[in-house]
């Protein structure tokens, strides 16, 4: 708006101009105002809703309502750091559950197999590592020595234990960057190993024969 001037006085704020717009004019009127005074010669005000000039204007430092309007830009800066994305880890507690997978000897396995009647073994599936370690899965497990795992959705968690924070198991197998078909065992450590479960035979005599035989072991 030019010819308009503005000047501070404390808490108030005047704003003065000889010749103003009609539009100008309609736009000031819509403002709030302590006063609405008219400036005459000689620096004199009159209130418009009185005859005779009764004030003055008061001398203050006026500058261009355009610069005292001017807007300032931010210090450039940078983000604030993220915070550290919480750890993941195995801690003691969780509801109680039955395991349904066991990690133990291929040589107690091989011998559990051997004396097992056939109905017993149709509800377990294994594999085999190369340090001769076999995974067990099914329902009841051999009672066998070793560590067993409880399932939540496709991550192995050890008997006994649960993970914090507590997080989905969505999130937690995202985390632990699981694809389709595959199982995810977490060991007690905090090492975890991901495999395909394709990988796990049915436990008939003849599949455990061949991988004890393959692995240098009396057969069944």
């Amino acid at each position: 708006m030019e010819g308009l001037e503005v000047a501070e006085d404390g808490a108030s704020i005047w704003l003065r101009g000889r010749h103003a717009s009609e539009a100008v004019t309609a736009v000031l009127r819509r403002l709030p105002a302590v006063a609405r005074l008219e400036w005459l010669a000689g620096d004199r005000l009159r209130p418009w809703d009185a005859r005779i000039p009764s004030e003055r204007l008061p001398a203050l430092r006026w500058e261009p309502l355009a610069g005292w309007l001017r807007v300032a830009s931010t210090v450039a800066g940078l983000p604030g750091w993220p915070p550290a994305p919480a750890g993941l880890r195995l801690v003691r507690g969780g509801e109680e559950q039955s395991p349904e997978l066991l990690l133990t000897g291929l040589k107690d396995w091989n011998d559990f197999v051997a004396e097992a009647a056939e109905i017993r073994l149709q509800t377990l599936r294994f594999a085999v590592d190369d340090r001769q370690r076999v995974l067990v899965r099914g329902t009841p497990l051999p009672p066998l020595p070793g560590q067993r795992f409880v399932l939540h959705g496709d991550v192995a968690v050890p008997a006994g234990f649960t993970w914090a924070p507590a997080v989905s198991r969505q999130v937690l197998q995202r985390r632990l960057g699981l694809g389709p078909g595959q199982l995810a065992l977490w060991y007690p450590d905090g090492r975890y190993c991901r495999l395909h479960t394709e990988l796990l035979l049915p436990a008939t005599r003849s599949s455990v024969r061949a991988t004890t035989e393959a692995a240098g072991i009396a057969a069944l």
